[in-house]
């Protein structure tokens, strides 16, 4: 089965579909968008939409719930993809990493819920690093499974802005990590090492992040 690229981010197991016009680069959206640069943009301002929200609708002491990170990926996403806040029917992967495979999402998306969403939200506690480790547990989890299309990395992001807000902290800022060099390994290796339930190198970064926040 021919492998292609999406967005030159994940490999799926078989031809996708694409925007007419976008050589294969951009997936069919809802606003005919072809162009790389102007669906940034758009997803920019979905993110921006989304975040802005999130911090007024969601409480500081709900206990988050999968149908809240579907919303969150709708509000995010929904004003371009039909597909926004249900689960990828591809399996993907990214540079030879497999994540959770499709026909396994709705099971481990409800395990990740009970014993990942459940037991680190609402995310309270006096100790700074307490509360860096259940930010890096859920960002890790949630990251291994992948559950959408496009955008599980910033939605993860979403949610560890919200759990910050939950933990009364003044924000949580991932910009130090860009997208490649020496920092961007290192998120990658500590979203990997959650396979083996070692959330200690993801911690220091959720530390990191949000002590450039301006949290101490």
């Amino acid at each position: 089965m021919k492998k292609q690229k999406i967005s030159s981010k994940y490999t799926i197991e078989y031809e996708s579909e694409y925007q007419p016009g976008s050589r294969n680069q951009i997936l069919k959206n809802k606003l005919g968008i072809t162009r790389k640069r102007k669906m940034e943009d758009a997803e920019l301002t979905g993110y921006m939409h989304a975040e802005r929200t999130m911090l007024s609708e969601f409480a500081i002491d709900q206990q988050l719930r999968l149908k809240n990170i579907h919303q969150l990926h709708r509000l995010f996403l929904g004003n371009m993809y039909e597909w926004a806040g249900t689960y990828r029917t591809v399996n993907i992967s990214k540079g030879g990493f497999p994540f959770a495979s499709a026909l396994a999402l709705p099971q481990a998306m409800k395990e990740f819920e009970k014993k990942v969403l459940k037991q680190n939200t609402p995310c309270h506690g006096t100790a700074l690093e307490e509360l860096a480790l259940k930010i890096a547990i859920v960002h890790v989890e949630f990251l291994l499974l992948h559950p959408y299309r496009e955008g599980n990395g910033r939605t993860a992001r979403l949610l560890a802005t919200l759990m910050a807000y939950q933990a009364n902290l003044k924000g949580i800022d991932f910009g130090f990590i860009g997208s490649k060099g020496k920092n961007f390994n290192a998120y990658i290796r500590a979203i990997q090492s959650g396979v083996e339930r070692n959330y200690a190198p993801m911690q220091k970064i959720i530390m990191k992040a949000l002590r450039g926040a301006g949290t101490e």
